[in-house]
């Protein structure tokens, strides 16, 4: 299913290392996953959240306050796409939670699911990969996802950035796009508590060029945080970690006991060809 970054040839595992018919070679990391990340592609030596980031984010995700965020996209998916085989791209996967969570929700006795997500963050696919060893993982950039052009069913960007030129090169004709964006309410206590004037999120209203809309979808809930480690696990996970002046993050952390969960699920589909 990997690719080689530096021909786009496929890659094929021997041994501890995947190789392409070009004598390029990657290793297998100890974890199981590989690094095709070209240094090229690198805007710094370490890009994508750090590994103090990814573990709050694993904490915070593992109490299951987004498995309703989950549960949508699994019944969007099964809908949509009802076919007992089905391959799956997560990009952007951080720590793995989404792709194995899904996967769990999706799987039947007779599914056969082949599922696979990659991070620019060495940190979040090293800890994906030692987690979610029936997965595949590999470190790359959203923007040359090193997937076999035409075969995956279901892409997924999950707060992610995204390029709609990759994903219409991996998707089968009639595959899905799944992008999951915050909606104007998301955490919007939160920004309250950061900033006098708190901007709201906006939505993408452009059909990307190759697919046509399914569905625009709003889901909504709340988060009930009590525990002081929780708020703080939620904030250093997201963006407005380093907004937070010094010392100010238990004040901040204060007005966080209820949160709006508010968040956009678009569906595209590739066009036919």
């Amino acid at each position: 299913m990997w690719i080689c970054p530096v021909c786009q040839a496929p890659l094929a595992l021997s041994g501890k290392q995947w190789q392409c018919e070009n004598q390029h070679s990657y290793d297998r990391a100890k974890a199981g996953y590989v690094n095709l990340l070209l240094a090229n592609q690198k805007s710094r030596p370490d890009p994508g959240d750090n590994k103090t980031m990814m573990a709050a984010r694993r904490a915070f995700l593992e109490q299951h306050h987004y498995l309703p965020l989950v549960r949508k996209l699994a019944e969007i998916i099964a809908l949509q796409h009802p076919a007992k085989s089905l391959t799956i791209h997560d990009a952007g996967c951080g720590e793995g939670y989404y792709l194995h969570q899904l996967c769990s929700l999706l799987q039947t006795p007779d599914a056969v699911i082949t599922a696979a997500g990659s991070d620019i963050s060495r940190s979040a696919i090293e800890m994906a990969a030692k987690k979610y060893q029936t997965l595949q993982f590999a470190i790359a950039s959203n923007f040359n996802i090193p997937v076999i052009g035409n075969s995956r069913d279901v892409v997924l960007h999950i707060f992610a950035p995204a390029s709609a030129a990759e994903v219409l090169r991996i998707l089968v004709p009639g595959g899905l796009w799944i992008r999951v964006t915050p909606a104007p309410e998301h955490l919007a206590e939160l920004r309250a508590a950061l900033y006098q004037t708190p901007q709201q999120h906006s939505a993408d209203a452009e059909i990307p060029a190759g697919f046509e809309v399914l569905l625009q979808t709003s889901l909504q809930f709340n988060l009930n945080l009590p525990d002081l480690q929780s708020r703080k696990q939620l904030l250093m996970m997201t963006p407005y970690y380093w907004s937070v002046a010094a010392g100010a993050m238990d004040t901040v952390c204060e007005k966080m006991s209820t949160l709006s969960a508010d968040f956009i699920v678009q569906v595209f589909r590739k066009a036919p060809q």
